[in-house]
């Protein structure tokens, strides 16, 4: 899967209008396994996740999943680069870097999660969906805005 796929499928759904009860959406995009990441579930259920691969079916999900009626809504998901959907729903708590001069301010905590987790090695971006539909990627620490 690439990358700029992801995001493409990604624009693409979120140009056209939100549906109603969208929560907004984390995806941590990590190269090929969690590694280390400090990641915790937040749903005691096992295998909640979606079997579709490709980057269209597995943005649907992730998007079909981003409502208020669904439990899974919540929390960031993980998508391998190499494999697609790893885990969904998890708490994700990256470490606070020392000495680090770029945090953004004034934005929500999912923005700033997604700016220190895109900094772990194996984490090429942290993409965040913002429940209006706006969609934000951090990479190395930088989070950059998506012209719809």
């Amino acid at each position: 899967m690439k990358q700029e796929l992801f995001l493409k499928a990604i624009g693409d759904i979120a140009i056209q209008e939100v549906p109603i009860g969208f929560t907004g959406l984390g995806i941590i995009l990590v190269d090929d396994d969690i590694g280390t990441l400090p990641i915790s579930p937040l749903l005691s259920e096992k295998d909640c996740y979606s079997e579709q691969q490709n980057e269209q079916e597995i943005i649907n999900f992730l998007f079909g999943i981003s409502n208020v009626s669904d439990n899974r809504h919540d929390g960031f998901h993980v998508v391998s680069l190499k494999t697609g959907i790893l885990k969904i729903s998890q708490y994700f708590s990256p470490m606070i870097p020392s000495g680090f001069n770029g945090t953004v301010f004034d934005v929500g905590a999912r923005y700033r999660t997604a700016q220190y987790g895109s900094l772990y090695k194996n984490v090429p971006s942290v993409i965040v969906i913002s429940q209006k539909g706006e969609v934000s990627v951090a990479k190395n620490g930088f989070v950059e805005l998506l012209d719809k």
